[in-house]
């Protein structure tokens, strides 16, 4: 049975967004985020990420090394995915709820 996409985001008092790929009722991938820097270490991402796992099991993100603290520290899984472009190394970060707390 094909995947079906949907793209929605998510925007919280004009001071941090985020878009989703929504795969499926269970799964969704985060194909950006931001927090305005002033507004950074406020709580606005978490209000993103917490929101997304009230409603997806699964979430993933494809992010830098600059992220995957971010991502971490919601329990996200992380895998290094190596350099997809010449000096640019990736990461896929995998929330799976029955996975929560548990890294590579």
């Amino acid at each position: 049975m094909p995947y079906v996409y949907l793209r929605a985001s998510l925007e919280l008092a004009g001071e941090g967004c985020i878009g989703i790929e929504i795969i499926n009722s269970k799964e969704c991938v985060i194909r950006h985020i931001a927090v305005s820097s002033e507004q950074r270490g406020k709580g606005f991402g978490s209000k993103m990420i917490n929101f997304l796992s009230e409603q997806y099991p699964f979430i993933s993100a494809e992010t830098d090394k600059d992220a995957v603290d971010f991502y971490r520290k919601y329990g996200f899984i992380i895998t290094n995915l190596g350099e997809k472009d010449p000096g640019v190394e990736r990461f896929l970060c995998e929330y799976r709820k029955e996975l929560k707390g548990r890294s590579k």
